[in-house]
């Protein structure tokens, strides 16, 4: 008897505790993360960007699946696409620490494509994104740190989950799950040379790879076959893209619990890195006996992730002050908070933030280097004109599964990301609207998504 490959086990995992998924705590994880996508798409729609990807999708061919934005369905794979991209737009989708992948954008638009397709049960649409979590963030948690300095971890390792999200609302055997999961692997990509140059291709990522992964598991439907061994064998995934990885890891503690339950939310609009530095800058603002414009000196000590992509002093579009330390801090600093307001073009140009964001100097410490990617951690200190000195150190930003926002503050986190989203007309109501569509996902209910075709940017 042949030894089961990497992926099989896996899959076996998953179908063996198939129960478990129903578990009451397990799916309001799903519905709380959901409801956190949902105000990131919602969002999305009325940047250039999601305008771009509504415009790709218009003139194609009608569907069973809701694109948001669109007054009528798409195909499964479309809608995956633009509802991946129009989540990862305006920055403030989840993420897990460990793997470093957002797992909303690229697992809850394939589940949700492939259950408006087939008519799924909200239990069932539920189930489905713990499934897609859980793929994604094993393999991304064993891809390693050289993996994400060339490749964005999730869209490649996003892929897979998307897969299992759509596999499981398509009810596939095991053995059609495992060809699924072949299938996704052998379309992973997504490279970073995109934020070197403050392109826009990383929605591009998500939307790629949700709608890739549903391709999988409709192909793995219909029989076409995908490797067993495209994880680990000599020519598959980690083999191609991630050579210093550690594969068995994916498979490590498979009795242990759901990874969905340690999924960071971001309650600031950049990039998760920039988090704990932010979080320090508000701190040090309550704390900081002279007026921010009399600072002197700033130092900022990270881990060398946040260095390698998040070191831009002088961003020069939306994209890249996203991905700024110096922006973010000094934005903090001035402002006393870093939302969506902060990051227009009015914003950009103000000079205060751009001369305090000079003063940053960054620096990799070795203690938080040690500590990531398990923890995001970042200290700031601050001289003022006195020569007075101000530190902070954050080892958990808010948002993280030790430092959560509470069910309130998610749902006034989405109501902000709704309002910046929808036409004023629709900014009251449809965003209750939401807030109870997702609150009504339980049980044997019909998943319905007729609303999101309301929505208007």
């Amino acid at each position: 008897m042949r030894d089961l490959s990497v992926t099989e086990q896996l899959v076996a995992m998953v179908y063996s505790r198939g129960d478990e998924l129903t578990e009451s705590k397990l799916q309001d994880f799903s519905r709380y993360y959901l409801l956190d996508w949902l105000g990131s798409a919602t969002a999305g729609m009325a940047t250039q960007t999601g305008t771009a990807f509504l415009n790709y999708a218009a003139p194609l061919s009608a569907g069973s699946s809701s694109v948001l934005g669109l007054a009528t369905g798409r195909s499964t794979e479309v809608a995956a696409l633009v509802n991946g991209a129009l989540s990862h737009i305006v920055e403030m989708d989840d993420v897990e620490r460990a793997s470093v992948i957002h797992p909303a954008a690229v697992v809850i638009p394939a589940a949700l494509a492939a259950a408006d397709e087939v008519g799924a049960s909200a239990s069932h649409l539920l189930a489905a994104i713990i499934v897609g979590y859980e793929v994604a963030i094993r393999i991304g948690r064993a891809v390693g740190s050289k993996h994400y300095f060339h490749f964005h971890n999730t869209s490649t390792c996003g892929a897979f989950g998307a897969a299992a999200a759509a596999g499981w609302i398509y009810n596939l055997t095991e053995e059609q799950m495992v060809w699924a999961l072949g299938n996704a692997g052998t379309q992973a990509a997504g490279l970073w040379e995109f934020n070197t140059e403050g392109a826009q291709s990383k929605p591009l990522h998500t939307g790629r790879a949700a709608a890739n992964g549903v391709l999988a598991a409709m192909l793995a439907r219909g029989g076409v076959s995908g490797a067993k061994r495209i994880l680990e064998g000599a020519r598959g995934f980690f083999a191609g893209l991630a050579p210093e990885g550690h594969v068995p890891r994916v498979i490590e503690k498979l009795d242990g619990p759901f990874k969905i339950g340690e999924v960071s939310i971001k309650p600031h609009a950049s990039c998760r890195h920039t988090h704990a530095p932010i979080d320090a800058a508000l701190k040090l603002r309550e704390l900081l006996e002279t007026p921010v414009d009399r600072i002197q000196q700033i130092e900022l000590s990270v881990y060398q992730a946040a260095q390698v992509l998040c070191d831009k002093a002088d961003p020069q579009s939306v994209a890249d002050a996203k991905f700024s330390l110096q922006y973010c801090v000094a934005t903090a600093l001035i402002h006393g908070q870093v939302g969506l307001a902060q990051f227009d073009q009015q914003s950009m140009s103000d000079q205060s933030v751009r001369q305090l964001s000079r003063l940053v100097n960054i620096t990799v410490d070795d203690h938080r280097e040690s500590l990531y990617p398990q923890c995001w951690s970042s200290g700031l200190s601050v001289v003022d004109a006195g020569g007075e000195l101000f530190s902070a150190e954050i080892f958990n930003p808010k948002g993280d599964p030790e430092n959560p926002l509470s069910q309130a503050e998610l749902e006034q986190k989405f109501l902000g990301l709704a309002a910046y989203g929808l036409v004023p007309a629709q900014q009251v109501e449809m965003a209750q609207m939401e807030l109870q569509w997702v609150a009504d996902l339980t049980g044997d209910r019909l998943v319905d998504t007729g609303l999101l075709r309301q929505l208007r940017p």
